[in-house]
């Protein structure tokens, strides 16, 4: 097999195994059994197992003694941790710019949105992948290199976040094009601080949810969220 499809299938597998884990056919610490997913996948334990380092690398699968591999459960802590060093990240950029966000990236932004818009009740999970790609386009219009890969290294703990909240499922695909239509309008002004402002509320709305639903108190955590930047 030549390098550049090997690592075609590998990558196929990668993607396979993510959606595996965001359709809860592979739940938070289950053991992932490398012989099974070569079986399902009619390949050889090779691709498999280069796949689920390449997921523990960017965090959605962690290797442990004694068990192996297996999905990562992703704590309320993580997922705040994850969420405040994006708010951080994308208001470099912001800022960094002077809020003069570029047309091309307004563009994307709105065709993101549009796509968003479309999604029905039985593609829920792909509206997580929509919202990384809105994002990330705060993050690419900086320009810094090592700035993008920084953010793009929480991009799958943002899909182990959603994977919290896929009980709404009606009421995240209801409330997502209006929370990421808020940021945009506020791109649109170039006001550099009400779009770090606007990021900022997107990002601590998911958290305060997570935050009730796991019945989690602390008064303090939503003032610290806000004067983080």
């Amino acid at each position: 097999m030549s390098e550049l499809l090997y690592q075609t299938l590998r990558e196929s597998v990668v993607n396979a195994i993510r959606t595996k884990i965001m359709n809860h056919q592979l739940r938070p610490g289950e053991r992932i059994v490398e012989l099974e997913l070569a079986q399902e996948f009619q390949t050889s334990r090779g691709p498999i197992r280069e796949a689920l380092r390449q997921l523990e690398n960017e965090g959605i699968v962690e290797y442990t003694r004694n068990v192996g591999c297996s999905v990562r459960t992703f704590s309320f802590w993580d997922s705040y941790e994850v969420y405040l060093l994006r708010t951080n990240y994308e208001a470099v950029s912001v800022r960094l710019l002077n809020g003069k966000v570029p047309e091309e990236t307004i563009q994307k932004m709105e065709e993101i949105l549009e796509s968003m818009r479309k999604i029905p009740a039985e593609e829920f999970e792909s509206v997580f992948e929509y919202d990384n790609r809105f994002h990330e386009q705060l993050v690419l219009m900086s320009k810094l290199p090592r700035l993008a890969k920084a953010w793009k290294e929480l991009y799958y703990g943002n899909l182990l976040a959603g994977y919290e909240l896929v009980r709404e499922k009606e009421q995240i695909l209801a409330r997502q094009y209006d929370n990421h239509i808020a940021i945009l309008n506020a791109c649109k002004e170039g006001d550099p601080e009400k779009i770090c402002r606007e990021v900022k509320k997107h990002y601590w709305k998911t958290i305060f949810r997570m935050m009730q639903e796991q019945k989690i108190e602390d008064p303090n955590l939503e003032q610290a969220w806000m004067m983080a930047i």
